[in-house]
Order: C-alpha cells, then sequence, then structure tokens
C-alpha cells in the first residue's frame, strides 16, 4: 500500500502541482507513460495517479480542503 501524500487544495490542479507529479512518476520508472489521475471528491478527497501502460498506482493524494 502506499502511503498517501497530502496536498493542500490552493495547490491541487495547478502547473507546479502537476509538474511535481510527472517528475515524481519519471523518477519512478514511468517516463513517457501514459497516466491518469483518478477519485473521488466526495467523500474523502482521495486521488491516485495511474500509470496506464504498467496499470500500477505511482502515488495517492489526499487533498486538504478545509482548515482541520
Amino acid at each position: 500500500m502506499i502511503e498517501p501524500v497530502e496536498v493542500p487544495a490552493a495547490v491541487f490542479a495547478t502547473d507546479p502541482f502537476w509538474a511535481r507529479l510527472n517528475r515524481l512518476a519519471d523518477d519512478q520508472g514511468h517516463l513517457d507513460h501514459p497516466r491518469i489521475l483518478v477519485g473521488r471528491v466526495e467523500p474523502t478527497s482521495r486521488y491516485t495517479l495511474r500509470c496506464e501502460r504498467c496499470q500500477s498506482a505511482v502515488v495517492e493524494l489526499v487533498v486538504i480542503r478545509a482548515a482541520r
């Protein structure tokens, strides 16, 4: 199981967010592989970046949408 990475809502889906996600996937050996971000906004705000070629999870994300 992959340890989820927390992402502040203000950063989620920004250009730096995608750049970091792509670097992470590349560093894990998924260079030039097609990727897809899958997940549900409600109730968990959890997403998984998946490599479509390898059919594997690259990273799991938890978007922090509200102050704790």
